[in-house]
């Protein structure tokens, strides 16, 4: 998060000096498919021990999809707000009565981020690139399925965090163009769930589960490269 903040601060710094041309229209929304490269599941959160606190599967390799529409302010000034699916599961092992369960284990991830972009010097009538960056709040679900049970969550903290971003625009087109990204962001938040059911049947078997509610923590702290296609209007 330092070295995010860091970036942050030279980006604003440098956004005071940056002047370019707009490309004429004030509207534009991308349809983007993204690749994060890692995040991290921490199951036990909450516990008194701070090795298993600690304790935490590693997510890496993430496919998403997002969304963003961006509106020019002035000919050096862009404003986007912008959303994404992000979703990972893995194959998980739970202990029950001696027995060992797989269980899919993951977490769901749906951010809303405000950003200011910023046009480089060097930016011509096909060519804008852009730097910048913005906030973002993140709501989650954790995401496990046993056998024939899943899990509600009980309560949601938001997470929030800062975001930098530095791509580029290719105007195939006067109102068309592709676009590539890379952004840096570590966003984190907590939840709270509980099983659907305290029975589950798995493999002809019934086991009882805990009835207690339990922690979780997701944080992605993996750099995001997007690929997209950008329409002007």
């Amino acid at each position: 998060m330092k070295i995010i903040f860091k970036i942050f601060l030279i980006l604003s710094f440098c956004s005071i000096i940056l002047s370019a041309q707009a490309n004429g229209k004030n509207f534009g929304l991308s349809f983007n498919a993204n690749y994060t490269t890692t995040s991290q599941l921490f199951l036990q959160p909450n516990s008194s021990d701070q090795i298993i606190r600690a304790s935490h599967q590693s997510l890496n390799d993430i496919y998403s999809y997002s969304i963003e529409l961006r509106f020019s302010l002035s000919e050096t000034i862009i404003l986007g707000l912008g959303s994404e699916i992000i979703q990972k599961t893995f194959d998980n092992t739970l202990t029950l009565s001696g027995s060992k369960l797989i269980i899919n284990d993951g977490y769901k991830v749906i951010p809303i981020e405000i950003s200011a972009y910023y046009l480089v010097p060097f930016s011509t009538e096909k060519f804008k690139m852009f730097m910048g960056g913005g906030a973002g709040f993140y709501l989650g679900n954790h995401i496990r399925e046993i056998g024939d049970v899943t899990i509600s969550n009980e309560t949601k903290k938001a997470g929030f965090g800062i975001h930098v971003a530095v791509g580029f625009d290719y105007l195939i087109h006067e109102f068309i163009a592709l676009r590539m990204q890379m952004r840096f962001r570590e966003p984190e938040f907590r939840m709270e769930s509980k099983y659907s059911d305290v029975n589950v049947n798995y493999l002809g078997k019934k086991y009882i589960l805990p009835s207690e509610s339990f922690s979780s923590k997701v944080d992605i702290d993996g750099v995001t490269f997007t690929f997209g296609a950008v329409i002007y209007f």
